[in-house]
């Protein structure tokens, strides 16, 4: 299965700015080295050169993350624009937002059923843990699904079974 290019690029931005902050720590790396070595050492040397290496680097990263960023605006209003599908495309790209959908609530359970386990075991900060991984918490992310399902299929059908809570732990 082929990825959309919105993806392809979204992933990509993404990336670069890790890379870009990659190199944020290098050059906190290398302020630290001139600190630690004489002007006049080799390592000083290297540490300047590292910093040149650094900026230079972050500044065309951060150049590409806009430029392509400015792209995707654009790329963004002219889809606004466009007319809309014919009707087999349109059925054809609810199975993909139905499959998108399915996808990200795998995902979203996964994550918290993770923090539910983590509160269970008091690893969690109190501050997070006071509303993450609760019955309630469970309840309404079921609502909001059902909503979701609704305002996009008619249905508040969450298919499947659906594990609804029968025991309070």
């Amino acid at each position: 299965m082929s990825r959309p290019y919105k993806e392809i690029a979204e992933t990509a931005i993404s990336d670069l700015y890790e890379a870009q902050e990659a190199l944020g720590n290098m050059h906190a790396i290398f302020t630290l080295m001139l600190q630690h070595f004489s002007e006049d050492s080799t390592g000083n040397a290297f540490a300047q050169l590292g910093i040149l290496e650094a900026n230079d680097w972050s500044s065309k990263i951060y150049q590409w993350c806009e430029c392509m960023e400015n792209e995707m605006d654009d790329a963004k209003e002219e889809a606004q624009k466009a007319s809309p599908l014919p009707h087999y495309l349109l059925s054809q790209r609810s199975n993909e937002v139905a499959e998108a959908i399915s996808a990200e609530r795998t995902h979203a359970t996964r994550w918290w059923t993770h923090l539910n386990e983590m509160r269970r075991r008091k690893e969690l900060p109190d501050w997070v843990s006071a509303g993450v991984g609760t019955h309630d918490e469970h309840d309404l992310m079921l609502e909001s699904r059902k909503a979701v399902n609704q305002a996009l299929f008619g249905s508040d059908d969450l298919g499947g079974a659906q594990q609804y809570r029968e025991v309070a732990l």
